[in-house]
């Protein structure tokens, strides 16, 4: 069969709740990998996290992380940052309200506020690593100090939920930046024009793919551009009711292999 570009989401779509990959899905992948099909993680997750994840199925497993922000073709990194402009307005309108930011580097987290109880309790598999520097943020001047290490960030406040549409509209309206999100507990702030899909177009033309062998998997909102992209749109049985809505197939759940029952069939 002819080469295809298989993206997956990582956080409820290619690992489980304790972050594994399950010997299945491995297996599934790693044959299909040996047929020359290539697949990325696709994850709102800063790079280095995403590489992580990547490297638990092979070294050939390449990138798209930060939602398209940071992806790499052929071992080449390509990168986009939210503006000084887009910081400004992030960290003013936030800070009003006194919820937490993480900005996101390469490598290290920027905070505003605490860290929660699963960074504390060095549990970082979502945010951060054992390798991760984390940096508190106190003013608006230490963040633009930062400017240029910064590439994406997101909003997290469980409980929030209405000051979190507040904050999204205000953030949309600014122009900016592009918002999104993957759980109702937070806002994914991502640089002006940029989503997983950009980032998968871009891999596309690079490597000449068309959109018929182009497969996605996510689970959440900042899926769906995604999703979009692709000839073969594939929503998980956990995936929120707008993206299967708008997916062409819905799969199994992440804790039922998903990703490699569908591609065992597809692929027979």
């Amino acid at each position: 069969m002819e080469k295809h570009l298989i993206f997956m989401d990582i956080d409820g779509t290619l690992v489980n709740h304790q972050q594994e990959i399950s010997d299945k899905t491995r297996a599934v992948i790693t044959s299909l990998q040996k047929q020359g099909h290539q697949f990325y993680v696709a994850t709102g997750r800063k790079y280095s996290s995403a590489v992580q994840i990547a490297k638990q199925l092979s070294e050939e497993t390449q990138v798209v992380a930060s939602n398209g922000s940071v992806y790499s073709i052929n071992k080449t990194l390509y990168k986009k940052q939210l503006s000084e402009e887009a910081l400004r307005v992030i960290y003013q309108t936030v800070v009003e309200k006194k919820l937490p930011i993480f900005f996101f580097g390469k490598h290290t987290v920027f905070y505003t506020r605490e860290l929660p109880d699963y960074l504390q309790k060095n549990d970082q598999s979502r945010i951060g690593n054992d390798e991760e520097d984390f940096c508190f943020i106190d003013s608006l001047e230490t963040l633009l100090c930062v400017k240029e290490r910064i590439i994406n960030g997101i909003i997290i406040a469980d409980n929030h939920e209405e000051e979190l549409k507040e904050i999204q509209a205000v953030l949309a309206a600014s122009q900016l930046l592009s918002v999104s999100s993957s759980h109702p507990n937070n806002i994914e702030l991502i640089p002006l024009g940029i989503n997983k899909a950009t980032a998968i177009e871009a891999i596309q033309a690079e490597l000449a793919i068309p959109k018929e062998r182009i497969i996605s998997f996510g689970d959440g909102l900042n899926d769906l551009e995604m999703l979009q992209a692709s000839g073969v749109s594939v929503a998980m049985g956990n995936a929120v009711d707008e993206l299967k809505q708008q997916a062409k197939f819905v799969t199994d759940t992440n804790l039922e292999d998903g990703i490699a029952n569908f591609l065992f069939d597809y692929f027979q």
